[in-house]
């Protein structure tokens, strides 16, 4: 038993939106599409990793699957995970369609996904780091550090707080919802500032930067969604 298992976080209570209703994963992906360009974002990212048939991807909080799916017609391997059994059935139904026989997906979260220590090119992580409070995001930055090999990647994109005018920028990436999607987009991001657990940026890279990786890249859209391209270089200190 671990040091804290007793007291673990139970990221597998829906925070939030729930993902565990088939509802919400049947709108999931043109819902996003309303305001993210899927697709494109895949490519460049993919891009940007350098990702190759050498390449052994795990991508948490992966959703339905979709980067997961393009990474691996490059890759050696990848592994999707997520807390939500209902996302993984369409991740899976994708995956069989895709017959993709180098892709995975499993049924985990950031604080118990199980992978050998140092066997990893890239970690990804797209709008589920905020479903953990800022302690256990901090835990689960140390888990993904370890599983890295030496000068490994992380990327990570997620709602994160500027450390200046938070407010007022908030306010403004829901009216722009708002005008994206109406209702439905204005209240999700409603729903997520009031409901789940974003940060400020200071936070964000602190905890980066204690758990070992080195910030290459730090790219702000929208005032508050915010990328970061991570190297593992230094000691955790975790």
């Amino acid at each position: 038993m671990n040091a804290y298992q007793n007291w673990k976080y139970n990221e597998y209570q829906q925070v939030g939106k729930d993902y565990s209703q088939p509802k919400e994963v049947e709108d999931y992906d043109s819902s996003h599409a309303q305001f993210r360009d899927v697709e494109t974002e895949n490519a460049t990212l993919i891009a940007m990793l350098n990702l190759c048939s050498d390449s052994s991807v795990l991508d948490i909080g992966c959703g339905t699957g979709e980067f997961a799916l393009a990474s691996a017609k490059v890759s050696n391997s990848v592994l999707g995970i997520d807390v939500s059994p209902e996302m993984l059935k369409r991740a899976n139904e994708k995956r069989r369609g895709a017959n993709l026989v180098n892709l995975d997906f499993a049924y985990a979260g950031y604080l118990d996904f199980e992978v050998p220590d140092e066997s990893l090119d890239v970690v990804t992580s797209s709008f589920s780091l905020h479903h953990l409070p800022d302690f256990w995001k901090g835990v689960a930055l140390s888990r993904i550090w370890r599983s890295l090999k030496h000068e490994g990647v992380l990327f990570l994109r997620d709602v994160v707080m500027p450390d200046e005018e938070a407010i007022g920028c908030v306010n403004v990436f829901i009216g722009r919802q708002d005008e994206r999607g109406g209702e439905f987009l204005r209240d999700d991001a409603i729903g997520h500032f009031r409901e789940e657990f974003s940060t400020y940026s200071w936070v964000m890279l602190g905890l980066l930067e204690r758990s070992g990786f080195s910030v290459e890249l730090e790219e702000v859209k929208d005032g508050v969604l915010v990328e970061y391209l991570c190297r593992k270089r230094g000691a955790c200190l975790d």
